[in-house]
């Protein structure tokens, strides 16, 4: 019998039209997990974040817009990150449930630093200096990653990335690419997403550290990145019921 590893699983791209089907599933399954919510779907689903929010099922901060960070002036990122701030501020108020705490995530995992969330391919031009202060941006928002228990991979301690106040990932299930017309790593239907999540060493969209061994056969917890994403709805079911089979106990950070 295999020992359980502690996992998080964290959603991002929330709420689609179609949140509130994934949301009960997550809850008959009983698999907790993070919502990495955008600023204007809130706008247009209140109702569905606060459902969430009600259910124990956190509503986070993954931009207003879902632009790449690297694409915008230091000014648009702030407002970026606020406005949507502001927004998840007025849904708990509403839930009346108190905002535990503050977790964001770049869109494309792209932190505004010109990697375009590249961030583990060497090489790559590096601003310091806007890295620096929109993390600080996130910093004076009270943002900050919570504390998990567990994991140890080496390509995140190399990339730093436990230094930064937005959430990282240390897997990325990559259903997404099934709904690409080229789809990345030639990922194009369900057999092949569950495959990855068996696979020793599955490549990474943020560079190469596909020699590193990881999942299941690394004792190291996990970091699972899944989304909510209407072109792939009827695929996420299988996805939490594979998931569901592995040896994982899914928790909140």
């Amino acid at each position: 019998m295999k020992i359980r590893k502690k996992a998080y699983l964290t959603i991002d791209d929330s709420p689609s039209k179609n949140f509130l089907p994934k949301l009960d599933f997550l809850i008959e399954k009983e698999i907790p997990a993070i919502f990495f919510c955008i600023g204007n779907l809130l706008e247009k689903h209140p109702e569905a974040a606060i459902k969430s929010i009600q259910a124990g099922y956190p509503i986070e901060n993954h931009s207003y817009s879902h632009p790449h960070f690297s694409d915008l002036t230091l000014g648009e990122c702030r407002v970026e990150i606020e406005k949507t701030d502001k927004i998840i501020d007025a849904l708990y108020r509403q839930a009346d449930i108190k905002r535990a705490q503050k977790m964001f995530r770049f869109p494309y995992g792209d932190k505004g630093d010109m990697r375009r969330g590249l961030i583990l391919k060497k090489g790559r031009n590096f601003d310091i200096k806007r890295h620096e202060v929109i993390q600080n941006i996130l910093r004076d928002l009270d943002y900050n990653q919570p504390k998990y228990d567990g994991i140890h991979y080496n390509f995140m301690d190399k990339a730093k990335l436990w230094n930064d106040a937005d959430m990282s990932w240390s897997f990325d299930v990559m259903e997404w690419a099934t709904s690409e017309k080229k789809p990345t790593f030639g990922i194009k239907n369900l057999s092949q997403v569950l495959r990855r999540l068996d696979s020793k060493r599955p490549k990474d969209c943020r560079g190469n550290l596909w020699l590193e061994k990881r999942w299941l056969n690394s004792p190291s917890s996990e970091i699972i990145l899944l989304h909510d994403h209407p072109e792939t709805d009827d695929i996420f079911n299988n996805i939490i019921d594979k998931l569901k089979e592995l040896p994982l106990d899914f928790r909140l950070p």
